[in-house]
């Protein structure tokens, strides 16, 4: 059933970012005709009011109707149409989604703190040979609870301050048993490529995790720091991957589509709520930043346009708009081919299928 969380997860990014586009339209006094979960036919609708509810085939998206979003409307010129409303409300109307987007991670990253993630212990279960850690006296089954001075609760703290310090001699509190010991040790230098293949020097010990877990759980206050400082380390990430990709440094192979997603979403999911939580919380800020980019169609193409009103004083003609948002249409028609190509070649459909069902047994 993983393939199921994956769904549930597209899903409610969808729903996160057109409530985002759809709240502050309502908000600002612009009438929304329709609020649609995903795109093509729709499957079912209601009409409590003045907005109709759907919910539609195929879920790579949706759509917020606003009134008279175009001259050539019926409605274009009444009161709370979409285009009599100044720049700085159509603004702030298109870029609610994404904003919308990011800021759910905080909250998402803030609830899988509260909840609790389960990760890997800082317990030593393999030491290497002739390395730091043997020489300087680390036994396999120890758990280090700080180095200089700072604590560390999971493996992945620890590993981050023993990279920091490449032939360095840094300090290790270690429990054994009943007994806090200190052992001193100087992470050998090792030249690695980061996530962005940039070359850097990093410490390493020698040592491997024992495979041990340690469940994190967090107060309210504390989780919404986390949630707040992740979020931004991730945007900033996701921003630097893109440049990155763009300069062919992250090869296009790494671009994944809905079938990575699912797949994805399921392991997180198996792994517990918080890690499921923190999951969506990752593409959650992927669709947020996508959709800033200034590519016609997209969030980011419109608020394109609407600098350029800015600057020339006046919209940028309906007819120039529709051409470049059908290059739009086409580069988006590109990019989520070549990621379900991906995804295929990836997977495969067979093999996605058996992954699957693998995972049920």
């Amino acid at each position: 059933m993983s393939w199921l969380w994956g769904i549930v997860g597209l899903v409610l990014m969808v729903i996160i970012h057109e409530f985002g586009h759809f709240i502050v339209a309502r908000l600002l006094g612009v009438g929304v005709e329709r609020f649609s979960v995903g795109f093509g036919p729709i499957l079912f609708r209601f009409k409590p009011k003045k907005t109709e509810y759907a919910f539609s085939l195929i879920l790579l998206g949706g759509y917020v109707k606003l009134k008279g979003e175009s001259f050539k409307d019926d409605d274009a010129y009444q009161p709370d149409s979409f285009v009599a409303q100044p720049l700085w409300k159509r603004v702030l109307i298109v870029f609610a989604g994404p904003f919308f987007n990011i800021v759910s991670a905080v909250v998402f990253i803030a609830l899988a703190y509260n909840i609790g993630i389960t990760t890997l212990a800082p317990t030593v279960g393999k030491v290497m040979k002739n390395s730091p850690a043997q020489a300087a006296g680390i036994h396999e089954g120890d758990i280090v609870v700080a180095i200089d001075g700072k604590s560390v609760r999971t493996w992945k703290e620890m590993a981050k301050l023993i990279k920091l310090h490449p032939n360095k001699m840094i300090t290790l509190k270690i429990k054994r048993g009943d007994k806090l010991i200190a052992l001193k040790a100087t992470p050998k230098s090792v030249r690695v490529k980061d996530v962005f293949g940039k070359e850097v020097l990093q410490g390493r010990l020698g040592i491997a995790p024992s495979g041990d877990t340690v469940k994190l759980r967090y107060g309210p206050i504390e989780s919404v720091q986390k949630g707040i400082q992740e979020t931004i380390y991730m945007t900033k990430l996701i921003i630097v991957g893109l440049v990155k990709l763009i300069e062919r440094v992250i090869p296009t192979s790494e671009i994944g589509g809905p079938i990575m997603i699912i797949d994805f979403a399921g392991k997180a999911a198996s792994a517990g709520l918080g890690a499921f939580l923190w999951f969506i919380a990752v593409i959650s800020i992927n669709l947020g930043i996508l959709n800033l980019l200034p590519i016609p169609v997209l969030d980011g193409g419109h608020l394109l346009f609407y600098t350029i009103e800015a600057v020339r004083g006046k919209p940028v003609s309906e007819k120039a708009q529709e051409n470049f948002q059908k290059i739009g249409i086409a580069l988006l028609l590109a990019l989520m081919l070549f990621a379900f190509v991906n995804d295929f070649r990836r997977y495969g459909v067979v093999k996605f299928v058996k992954h699957q069902i693998e995972q049920k047994k």
